[in-house]
């Protein structure tokens, strides 16, 4: 395994929170960073704050709303053109809410709930399609939320939990 001076972390939903905390400490040990977010204004931001505290000029954000698939698409062949080799992808986007939360249930542009989405189909559709970029010795860290509600396998898209 390399050192992580030496290595390549990409970080979904980096612009605040843990991902940016996360991308922050991974800056600290001298790994070059690649940032990821939905809106382009705060993530540039987060990558200027992040090089204010660390010093690194090693960060790069991409810009894909997991909330679309296209966008999770488009920003994953955005890293694929690059060609950066991954060793650490942590795929930390996410978002709450759903029937405990006492929110509507709410469907994507692409016809899927919008938190089964983002926190899990956008999560593998960015996976699958940067596993060129990764070798054996790459790692991939999913982050969940300890407020995440039960899967019930009968009801993915949460229709009957309105």
């Amino acid at each position: 395994m390399k050192s992580l001076s030496e290595s390549t972390a990409l970080i979904t939903g980096s612009t605040d929170g843990l991902g940016k905390a996360t991308a922050e400490w991974f800056s600290e040990k001298g790994a070059n960073v690649l940032l990821h977010g939905r809106n382009e204004s705060k993530g540039q931001k987060t990558v200027e704050d992040i090089k204010d505290v660390t010093g690194s000029d090693r960060l790069k954000y991409y810009n894909g709303d997991f909330s679309s698939l296209d966008f999770v698409a488009a920003a994953a062949d955005e890293i694929l053109a690059d060609g950066e080799k991954i060793d650490i992808l942590i795929n930390n986007a996410g978002i709450g809410g759903g029937p405990k939360s006492g929110s509507q249930r709410q469907t994507t542009e692409d016809g899927f709930e919008l938190i089964w989405q983002v926190n899990y189909l956008a999560q593998v559709l960015f996976t699958r399609k940067l596993l060129p970029l990764m070798n054996e010795d790459s790692r991939i860290i999913n982050v969940a939320s300890v407020g995440q509600a039960d899967l019930d396998f009968e009801d993915l898209d949460m229709e009957k939990k309105v």
